[in-house]
């Protein structure tokens, strides 16, 4: 019992940050032998170790010792419509264009069947990449597995609380983003609401579906939920196409993404139901198809090319050597932004 509670009690970078009285990345640098450290600092910093008897990771910085200049940005999903949407794409063009100032190519792979996954599975076993970038990872697939055993550093795009898959992630405060807009249709008297989620294998589509419930309390009906298989419209519409002989009786969609909100709100234009007037739509995301819908959609807004940018960033202080506590977890904001489908 002793060990176990000593284990869990092992300290830590921040706890090292706190003793000296400086922050985590001054911390990072002195470990990494940067000199851009004051003296005062340097030994505040070397004193609180002592006291602490924090021990560095030396295998963590070690892996800056060997470099192919290459980071590979892995996208898994279940159909290419996912990869074409506009906020995937603004992300990956955020990601690339910090690696490219930082002298990394970034190489895309795509995951989208049990043969491209394998396929997948072996480069990364061969470790061919400086680091990854992994986006949509679904946490029972054999690309989780694979990178269980993975040495280099690793960003994950959303927020992982499996204990093998122990790395930073960049996420939005999706749980939050969807309570907000929830609350918001709430507050205009729309109680009747039905959710439609996105794919259950994905973290950021849970604490969405989590948001919703948050803000629904003692309304929140099971039945009144559409669980879909995937993030695209053709879900929306048939989500519509399900819950049809209630809809005189509904006040709105809540929805996972925006993607799922442009089916709904064109099944129920096809219907005969007048949006927002008849029944309400929000969305998640405000991707460009947001202004494609009609009416204009109103979602959850979350700056997917920042998305990108923030995970590249984190990825190369990580190559520099800097260390990255496990399951460290840096959340960008999200606002609504109103428009005319609620």
């Amino acid at each position: 019992m002793d060990s176990m509670d000593d284990a869990q009690k092992k300290p830590t970078i921040r706890d090292v940050a706190r003793l000296a009285g400086v922050s985590y990345g001054t911390v990072s640098r002195y470990l990494n032998g940067n000199t851009h450290v004051s003296q005062d600092a340097a030994e505040r910093i070397a004193a609180a170790i002592t006291k602490s008897q924090y021990t560095p990771n030396n295998a963590a910085r070690s892996l800056a010792q060997r470099r192919t200049l290459t980071v590979a940005l892995i996208i898994q999903v279940e159909s290419n419509e996912t990869i074409a949407q506009a906020s995937m794409s603004r992300a990956m063009a955020g990601a690339n264009q910090v690696l490219g100032d930082a002298g990394y190519q970034m190489v895309t792979l795509i995951a989208n069947s049990e043969d491209s996954t394998r396929r997948i599975a072996q480069l990364v076993q061969s470790d061919f990449s400086d680091g990854y970038l992994l986006f949509s990872l679904s946490e029972d697939s054999m690309l989780a597995n694979t990178f269980a055993s993975v040495k280099r550093p690793v960003v994950l795009s959303e927020v992982s609380e499996r204990e093998n898959l122990p790395f930073p992630a960049v996420d939005f405060t999706n749980t939050e983003g969807q309570r907000d807009i929830t609350r918001y249709l709430l507050d205009q008297g729309r109680t009747k609401l039905v959710y439609v989620c996105g794919p259950g294998y994905s973290p950021s589509s849970n604490n969405r579906f989590d948001g919703f419930k948050a803000a629904m309390g003692d309304r929140f009906n099971e039945r009144h939920v559409y669980y879909a298989d995937d993030w695209e419209g053709t879900s929306g519409e048939m989500a519509v196409v399900e819950f049809q002989p209630m809809l005189d009786e509904l006040d709105g969609f809540v929805c996972a993404n925006d993607s799922i909100a442009l089916g709904v709100i064109n099944q129920l234009n096809r219907f005969g139901y007048r949006v927002p007037d008849d029944i309400a739509v929000t969305g998640f995301d405000d991707s460009p198809i947001a202004l494609l819908a009609n009416p204009k959609l109103t979602t959850v807004r979350q700056d997917s090319q920042l998305h990108g940018e923030t995970m590249s960033r984190l990825l190369l202080s990580m190559l520099q050597g800097d260390i990255v506590e496990p399951h460290y977890v840096q959340l960008l904001p999200t606002t609504i932004a109103e428009r005319q489908s609620a």
